[in-house]
């Protein structure tokens, strides 16, 4: 059979079960369980792994992270302190004069910035689209749709038994897109 014809009859048998919500989970958790595969875990070498999570830690905080690809030396910088250095020396007293910035006089660097917003919500649309909880998946699809999705998103998740989940599936991601950028740089 060819790939449109199997795919044409996994259709059918979809839409002959399409009002029962209890079949269609189970259509839904078999897919998970036997078919689907988690975003592919990113073979990266092994002296950049113990970085990985440092760096997706603290560009989750809001730091732009320069990193050393010879000494793995870190360097994390508030993202406010380079956009709005008035802002923030306004909020914490503090200016570039008072870090002991070193890694403009590195050999070579690395630098990784947060994520930009639209990339942070494809995370949180990732993680409501792939929860088995249907009732759930709906309140934040819902969430994400109306306005202030970041913060509703984040009081809903506070307040749920999935928030370690979300934790985990976001974390993941970040250090996917850490291993991607590092990739890309070490080439």
């Amino acid at each position: 059979m060819k790939k449109q014809e199997l795919l044409d009859k996994i259709l059918q048998i979809i839409y002959t079960v399409k009002e029962d919500k209890i079949k269609l989970q189970q259509i839904l958790q078999f897919f998970r369980d036997k078919i689907y595969e988690e975003q592919e875990e990113i073979d990266l070498p092994e002296k950049y792994k113990k970085v990985v999570s440092e760096i997706a830690d603290s560009i989750d905080a809001g730091f732009i992270c320069y990193l050393n690809p010879d000494t793995l030396e870190v360097e994390e910088i508030p993202e406010k302190m380079i956009n709005h250095p008035y802002e923030f020396e306004a909020l914490t007293g503090g200016t570039f004069e008072d870090w002991d910035l070193k890694h403009d006089d590195w050999k070579s660097c690395i630098t990784i910035e947060p994520l930009e917003s639209h990339e942070s919500f494809q995370i949180m649309e990732q993680f409501a689209n792939k929860m088995d909880d249907i009732n759930f998946r709906e309140q934040l699809i819902n969430i994400l749709n109306r306005k202030r999705p970041f913060a509703n998103f984040k009081a809903i998740i506070e307040n749920s038994h999935h928030r370690q989940n979300w934790f985990d599936f976001k974390t993941r991601r970040l250090e996917n897109h850490v291993k991607e950028l590092l990739l890309n740089e070490l080439g």
